[in-house]
């Protein structure tokens, strides 16, 4: 007896992962043979699983795309490639056009299937056409959009951030998020109070049960109205994987609470696991899935030795229970963290201590206001405004702390070993160790970092991924800069590494996306008191953003042969445009996605001192043959390669320019193949020194072309 007692747990253990390792083999074998596989266009009945969201804007190659609505869907029937199937097929549909379907709606449409990295669907379904609504919804999914929209529309009324966080951490609804507010939260370490997560379980059940103390005496009573109004809420919020997971967690954390034993709580929390990979084997290879178990588990095995320890600094029992939770989970969760994003937020405690006391609050109040909405609007919309200040103070802290650096690591299991390590060394409480392992990082750090981009630096190329946005040095926290890149965060990051935070001129070569998406980035914090332009306004609907970000400014459209200089710490700064004319060129169009436009790109001759730059957007041979025509160019130090280093170069153009260094603005394994191989050997031929960023990450020079860069090894560990 005593030996079967012994391997029980192993046995246990090894037919859980025999069950997962069959349910998840025949999920997968389901979806990977399903007649989908190879298909290219259906017709199809489906049910709605997932309210429609509409994506947020992106830049995919040169041009930003206006996000899709998607959503979830379960596939009934469906005519692929002109045979007929009955289905049942879990896939996502993508629409050009705006819906919004509750889910539970029976839809028809027609499409095109696409393969898709998303492994829990058989494929993506892309409709341009109108989706038909052939079926309503059940009630209690009508009832809940209803509370849903209502909800929104009184949140909408509440305005800016701290309105639009309020669907999100109360009902899971983050389509009022913009997105630099969603990164402020997650440099901050708060990215789970942008959705519901296990936390507002928790205090919604905490809170029912507390109200019914006064109407019912038996516990176990409670515990059932609790659990069946919780069951409400799921709908309420939608049962996505996540809240799913949020749910169940709870369950498990008020088993512990109510027992009062982590040895009962333990085996509840394997077997909440265990039924939810049978339910949905896709959660085991979810990293939200890992995180969440992970939490949980620090919570009951680690916070009350940690309450414990802090009880002999603290006296307040409040302020240990207060401290010890965020702690406990932190810790559990810092490996995955590091392993899956490669970052991790040292404000992330902190930041989470100061928003933990205003969270249940906006959860309460926001429930009742949500309930009230559709019923009675006005009750709903003061409940808000009650929240309202709540909400304000965690916008504040995300938006104080997102702005301060995070640590960086590779996206590895390095990451999740260096936490590990500092985790034993703490708990085992190693503290000399610590600290010289600690002072030998920020030394080695701090030189390295010191070294980039150097006192004297003149000009900087961001690592902008692919696209271009470059910097030349005024002194004095002021620049002229030369394009923003795709990525917002990128620009403003470079910016910041550069201590810049007045941009004398900004040139917009033109307008695709890679070259100006990153504007909002680039102005963050900073002051812009010039703008250049090209004179061809295409594509419209970067045309308009740009417009609508630099709507206080004056735009001024510059061609060739215009001139203007400022000051630097070197000097002046002469600036000769050599492209475009005054109107806009039909010149012969090339392969890609728009030659017109990129051939209206500004190019520039700039002279700091004794050093000299051409720069020139996304010039074709067309225009690089009308600007070595021009007589306006001659030899100059540093060439940024137009166009990423494309293959479309007018060579002549390279000989009469004769640059000594030429840097190559461009992404890490695009798909444009980037930069060409035959420029960066017409370029080595003539003797030019070749940098590019995604190898050499950010460059930076001098005007005695002292080259410095800041290229990351796979050991790197850095601030950003």
């Amino acid at each position: 007896m005593a030996r079967r007692s012994k391997h029980h747990p192993y046995i246990l253990l090894t037919l859980a992962i025999l069950v997962g390792a069959l349910g998840t083999s025949i999920r997968f074998a389901a979806i990977s043979h399903s007649p989908l596989h190879n298909a290219k266009t259906i017709s199809f009945t489906a049910t709605v699983k997932s309210d429609p969201v509409v994506g947020r804007k992106r830049v995919v190659g040169s041009h930003l795309r206006g996000g899709s609505t998607t959503f979830l869907a379960t596939l009934d029937h469906g005519a692929i490639d002109g045979k007929e199937y009955s289905l049942h097929l879990p896939v996502r549909i993508s629409s050009t056009k705006s819906v919004n379907f509750l889910p539970g709606t029976h839809i028809s449409g027609s499409g095109t299937v696409f393969a898709t990295s998303e492994r829990r669907v058989a494929a993506l379904i892309s409709t341009r056409s109108t989706l038909v609504q052939i079926g309503s919804t059940d009630p209690i999914n009508a009832i809940s959009g209803e509370i849903r929209r209502s909800f929104k529309a009184s949140a909408l009324t509440i305005g800016g951030a701290s309105g639009a966080l309020i669907p999100g951490l109360v009902l899971g609804d983050t389509s009022l998020e913009k997105a630099q507010f969603v990164e402020d939260m997650r440099r901050s370490g708060l990215t789970h109070l942008t959705a519901v997560s296990g936390e507002n379980f928790a205090i919604i059940a905490a809170f029912i049960l507390w109200a019914l103390a006064f109407f019912v005496r038996s516990m176990r009573i409670r515990i059932l109205i609790t659990a069946s109004i919780l069951i409400a809420f799921i709908f309420l919020v939608r049962p996505s994987p996540s809240v799913m997971r949020a749910s169940v967690m709870t369950a498990v954390l008020l088993v512990g609470k109510i027992k009062g034993e982590r040895g009962s709580a333990l085996p509840a929390l394997g077997l909440a696991i265990g039924l939810l990979v049978l339910l949905d084997p896709f959660q085991a290879i979810d990293p939200g899935f890992a995180l969440s178990v992970s939490a949980t588990a620090g919570i009951l095995i680690a916070s009350d030795p940690i309450a414990l320890y802090l009880s002999r600094f603290i006296g307040q029992s409040k302020i240990v229970e207060m401290l010890a939770i965020p702690i406990a989970a932190t810790l559990f969760c810092t490996p995955l963290i590091m392993a899956i994003s490669g970052q991790l937020s040292l404000v992330s405690l902190p930041a989470n201590l100061l928003a933990s006391e205003v969270v249940a609050p906006i959860t309460i109040i926001g429930f009742i206001a949500a309930l009230a909405s559709p019923i009675i609007p006005g009750l709903s919309h003061l409940l808000l405004l009650l929240c309202k200040p709540f909400s304000a103070w965690i916008v504040f802290i995300a938006h104080a702390l997102g702005s301060l650096p995070v640590l960086k690591v590779p996206k590895s299991f390095l990451g999740a070993a260096i936490a590990l390590i500092a985790i034993i060394l703490i708990i085992r409480k190693l503290w000399k160790l610590i600290a010289i392992i600690t002072i030998t990082v920020v030394a080695v750090h701090f030189g390295i970092s010191m070294g980039w981009p150097g006192s004297n630096w003149l000009y900087v190329n961001c690592d902008v991924g692919q696209g271009d946005g470059a910097v030349i040095n005024l002194g004095g926290g002021s620049a002229i800069v030369i394009d923003v890149g795709p990525d917002p965060v990128a620009m403003d990051s470079c910016l910041s590494a550069l201590h810049i935070k007045t941009i004398a001129l900004l040139v917009l070569t033109h307008y695709h996306a890679d070259h100006v998406n990153g504007l909002s980035g680039a102005m963050h914090g900073r002051e812009v008191e010039s703008v250049w332009v090209t004179n061809n306004p295409e594509p419209a609907l970067e045309f308009a953003q740009i417009r609508e970000l630099l709507q206080s400014h004056l735009l001024t459209v510059v061609h060739q042969g215009q001139k203007s200089e400022f000051n630097s710490q070197l000097g002046k700064v002469k600036i000769l445009v050599l492209w475009p004319r005054i109107e806009v060129e039909k010149l012969p169009s090339l392969p890609g996605d728009g030659s017109g436009i990129n051939n209206s790109s500004i190019a520039l001759l700039i002279s700091i001192g004794k050093f000299s730059i051409y720069t020139s957007g996304d010039t074709e041979p067309p225009a690089q043959q009308a600007i070595t025509e021009s007589g306006l160019i001659h030899m100059v130090d540093l060439m940024k390669v137009s166009h990423h280093g494309s293959a479309y170069q007018y060579t002549p153009l390279l000989d009469l320019l004769r640059p000594k260094v030429a840097i190559i603005s461009v992404g890490a394994g695009n798909t444009y193949g980037h930069p060409a191989q035959a420029t960066i050997a017409a370029l080595e031929q003539r003797g030019v020194r070749v940098l590019r960023t995604d190898l050499d990450g950010a460059i930076a020079l001098d005007q005695d072309l002292r080259i410095s860069t800041q290229k990351r090894k796979w050991w790197d560990i850095s601030w950003g």
